[in-house]
């Protein structure tokens, strides 16, 4: 299987990384391998588009949901596909604490995904994932650590959730830990 990520390099990504390398060929997206979410999306798009699975993870603003946009017009007539979206819980009235830039386009990607899966005529399964604050570099200056998920506990719930069988799909995954 061919599994393509974007923002492999950090966090959930990276964790998702490396669990699906060890048996799958997995193609990484992220600044780090000189790859740039909000101006390279067309690039991207063509470079996932013989992949099995694509994980929308790397956070560029709107610019996530104009990839999802993309690959979607390329995979939606195929059964074979699927489309993992990464969201957030912080995209709930309440939940953003001061990240209203990131929780605006986190509730644009979810929103966009529902649109795009109640389409009648699309055959690729979609999943998406809304991970409450997660423990990485990331947040570690932002917010207390210590009820937070770590970003490998979040990858092995969503790796659980990709290998369901294809007729399964999760609409909306929801992972925290509770206060």
């Amino acid at each position: 299987m061919k599994i393509a990520i974007t923002g492999h390099s950090r966090g959930i990504g990276k964790e998702l990384y490396n669990i699906f390398d060890v048996d799958h060929q997995v193609e990484g997206f992220s600044r780090s391998n000189g790859y740039d979410i909000a101006s390279q999306q067309q690039l991207i798009a063509r470079s996932v588009k013989n992949s099995d699975i694509f994980v929308n993870n790397a956070w560029a603003g709107f610019s996530q949901v104009e990839l999802l946009n993309t690959v979607f017009e390329m995979w939606k007539d195929d059964e074979t596909k699927t489309i993992v979206n990464i969201s957030s819980l912080s995209k709930y009235p309440g939940l953003s604490g001061n990240t209203t830039g990131y929780s605006a386009s986190k509730a644009a990607l979810s929103h966009q995904a529902f649109l795009l899966m109640f389409k009648t005529d699309r055959k690729c399964r979609m999943i998406n994932i809304n991970p409450g604050y997660v423990k990485t570099d990331m947040t570690k200056k932002v917010h207390d650590t210590a009820s937070m998920l770590t970003a490998k506990e979040c990858a092995d719930a969503i790796a659980r959730a990709i290998n369901q069988p294809q007729h399964i799909e999760i609409g909306e995954l929801s992972l925290w830990r509770p206060y």
